[in-house]
């Protein structure tokens, strides 16, 4: 980002907080907002009063010693307002540049365990940490697959992010007591405080979502190319960067889907209990269709579920729990559509050994790479 583009966007943030900007403005502010699920995070986190407050407190402790002229009331009030605009625009500068070195991070990082990002920069491996152990005193290790956020316990505001790697879940509980499960090679990002207007997260990958309801503050699942809304429901969504399409399936309650269609142009789509949006992130379509839910969400409960599947789909699935490489040498076989179920639990080998009796003479098994002819 260039030096200009970061100071106009400290310019628009700080005029957003003192309520100073015009209407083109705040179509401006809006774009910027719109353009990827990063902004849209850190203008939340920026909205928190309580993280400016803070911010001010620590410039006020500092700059005190420094201050030895009497200021008028009305003088006071000026300064603090240009002061707490300083504090906004430093902390926007500081949350961007975070930002980026979480998507290094994204990018060049792969971490065998779940791992917790602070930030964008700190990284916790949870697999050194006992159960029943405070972390940075804004949540808890329950066991070795589930973390709980206290509700506004601390006024200290941060961007965590749970990497989940290959043949892991972890369940996640917010600090709305919202659950969120995430599938392997997936990650979540988001605020440690729901304080404000509105709950949003940021999903790479799958997740099981039972979201708290209140309807005052709606929650907001963010993927790369669509956004799923609801004030209180339970669904699937998922959404993996690598995927062309990204699928929403709806168990309970009602999910709006927003989406840019064909034509660059927004669209949304009220979904209905029991109905699967996929979207199509190159063609910009929407496919809505009914479907067994359960088919969609058996993840969760340590299960393989697939009914009439595409084998092509079935073994990409496969492949990101176990960390395998899937090589097809014949793209007919990919069309193959096979149905059944099966255990997580089951190792690499005995769950290939099982498609290989379904597929016979089509699949070659060496290590952790397959080859499907």
């Amino acid at each position: 980002m260039k030096e200009e583009q970061i100071n106009r966007i400290k310019s628009l943030l700080t005029k957003n907080l003192l309520s100073e900007l015009d209407e083109i403005e705040k179509r401006e502010l809006n774009s910027w907002r719109e353009f990827s699920e990063e902004n849209e995070e850190l203008y939340n986190r920026l909205q928190n009063r309580e993280y400016i407050k803070s911010r001010y407190k620590d410039y006020n402790r500092i700059s005190s010693k420094k201050r030895a002229f009497f200021f008028s009331p009305m003088l006071r009030r000026i300064a603090a307002v240009l002061v707490i605009s300083l504090i906004v625009a430093l902390s926007a500068y500081q949350i961007i540049i975070e930002i980026n070195e979480q998507k290094t991070i994204d990018r060049n990082m792969h971490f065998e365990d779940i791992t917790l990002i602070v930030d964008g920069s700190r990284i916790i491996s949870l697999n050194s940490i006992e159960d029943s152990t405070d972390i940075e005193n804004v949540c808890v290790k329950i066991d070795r697959n589930t973390i709980k956020y206290y509700p506004q316990k601390s006024k200290r505001v941060a961007v965590h992010r749970i990497v989940v790697p290959e043949i892991r879940l972890f369940k996640i509980i917010l600090p709305d007591e919202s659950v969120v499960w995430l599938n392997s090679k997936s990650s979540l990002s988001y605020s440690t405080d729901f304080k404000g207007s509105s709950r949003i997260v940021n999903l790479d990958g799958e997740g099981f979502f039972d979201i708290a309801k209140d309807s005052s503050r709606p929650f907001s699942v963010i993927t790369d190319g669509a956004k799923v809304s609801v004030t209180g429901t339970q669904f699937n969504v998922k959404a993996y960067s690598e995927d062309n399409k990204i699928a929403a399936t709806l168990v309970e309650g009602r999910i709006n889907i927003g989406y840019l269609n064909s034509m660059g142009e927004k669209e949304g789509y009220d979904m209905k209990v029991g109905e699967q949006s996929l979207y199509n992130k190159k063609a910009g379509g929407l496919e809505v269709t009914d479907v067994n839910t359960a088919i969609y969400t058996s993840w969760k409960e340590g299960v393989y579920f697939f009914d009439k599947q595409r084998l092509e789909d079935i073994m990409r699935d496969l492949a990101r729990w176990y960390g395998l490489e899937v090589i097809f040498k014949e793209s007919s076989v990919k069309e193959r559509v096979l149905s059944g179920k099966l255990s997580r639990e089951e190792s690499p080998e005995e769950l290939l050994n099982t498609f290989a009796r379904m597929v016979p003479g089509h699949i070659k098994i060496d290590g952790r790479t397959v080859t499907i002819y």
